[in-house]
């Protein structure tokens, strides 16, 4: 099915479908009203391009390499999904990679994606910093950090307000009566806990109150992590009142421990988390939930990218994403 059938069926000239189709529209300011009536058009038709001879023609592949550290977490899931759809309304197919956390599988995908010679890349790091390897495909395409960024780096990323977050949900514990709060962490080195638990241990100082280092745990991301934490919790403090947990996994485990806990002895401990909010009418209890805005992650990222593949970046390469402060229950 040729372009000029869609010409049939839109009346819009051969240049302005094929800029649509290539994914120029906004680049070449065709409106949203035009853009979708050819991809309509487009889809009914069933075209399809001859993606070979397009990337032989414009020397890129049109397709994005997406690196995130654990596909069975929703928070990740579901900003993959987000980045997939509009990379594909850019006219990019992705290669999704899971690399479950294992800063080898990290550093595989990596070159399997120079491999396909894809466009660009967006990744959820594991390493702390950048490598030689990560230093030379750098150079070569266009890459863009998502939540988890480098401590030092001039690599465009995006990720949430960590550290603010973290503080305003630790005073929000303290302001409603719980002044001795447990943090369950995550994997000591990477940023996201580093900050995290600055924000948490800079909330505690500003209210006077110590780090107890007893109720400190730096485990993983994981529900397995989670669980861990909290029975070890529990057994060196069975009197705590309140946790917090650096994600929503290691909040699920968490709980598992909780309820029982809980059960056993008539007690309740208060539960703070990240991105927790899809749980919050599935616990029947009070919660304190820091959302992080996917949309804006996403499209922030995807907008770094593909102005690296147009060589468009503009100066302002770094984006930290506000969050959320939600109250579930609590009175």
């Amino acid at each position: 099915m040729s372009i000029k059938k869609i010409q049939e069926l839109t009346g819009f000239s051969y240049s302005t479908i094929s800029r649509v189709l290539n994914g120029k529209a906004q680049e070449f300011r065709i409106s949203d009203k035009t853009r979708l009536a050819i991809l309509q058009a487009a889809e009914s038709l069933n075209y399809r391009p001859n993606i070979l001879a397009r990337s032989l023609r414009m020397k890129r592949t049109f397709t994005i390499g997406l690196i995130v550290p654990d596909i069975k977490n929703p928070f990740f899931g579901e900003l993959a999904s987000r980045i997939e759809k509009l990379l594909r309304e850019q006219g990019y197919s992705t290669i999704l990679c899971n690399t479950n956390e294992i800063p080898e599988n990290e550093e595989f995908y990596l070159k399997v994606l120079v491999d396909r010679q894809v466009d660009g890349i967006i990744i959820a790091p594991i390493h702390t910093m950048e490598w030689d390897a990560m230093e030379e495909i750098r150079r070569e395409r266009s890459i863009v950090l998502i939540d988890r960024i480098f401590y030092e780096t001039d690599i465009p990323w995006v990720t949430s307000a960590n550290e603010q977050a973290a503080d305003d949900m630790t005073a929000e514990l303290i302001g409603i009566g719980y002044p001795w709060i447990a943090y369950l962490g995550g994997t000591a080195e990477t940023y996201i806990n580093a900050m995290r638990f600055s924000g948490y241990r800079k909330a505690l100082e500003r209210h006077s109150l110590p780090v107890d280092e007893r109720i400190v745990f730096f485990e993983g991301y994981s529900p397995e992590a989670g669980e861990k934490m909290m029975a070890t919790l529990l057994e060196r403090e069975p009197d705590i009142r309140a946790v917090f947990c650096v994600n929503n996994l290691v909040f699920i485990g968490a709980m598992k421990v909780v309820q029982k806990h809980e059960i056993e002895t008539g007690r309740t401990i208060m539960m703070a988390a990240f991105d927790i909010d899809r749980y919050c009418e599935i616990f029947k209890r009070p919660l304190l939930c820091a959302r992080q805005d996917q949309e804006k992650i996403a499209a922030s990222a995807v907008a770094l990218l593909i102005g690296g593949i147009k060589n468009s970046l503009g100066p302002e390469r770094h984006v930290v994403v506000p969050m959320d402060l939600s109250r579930h229950r609590i009175t």
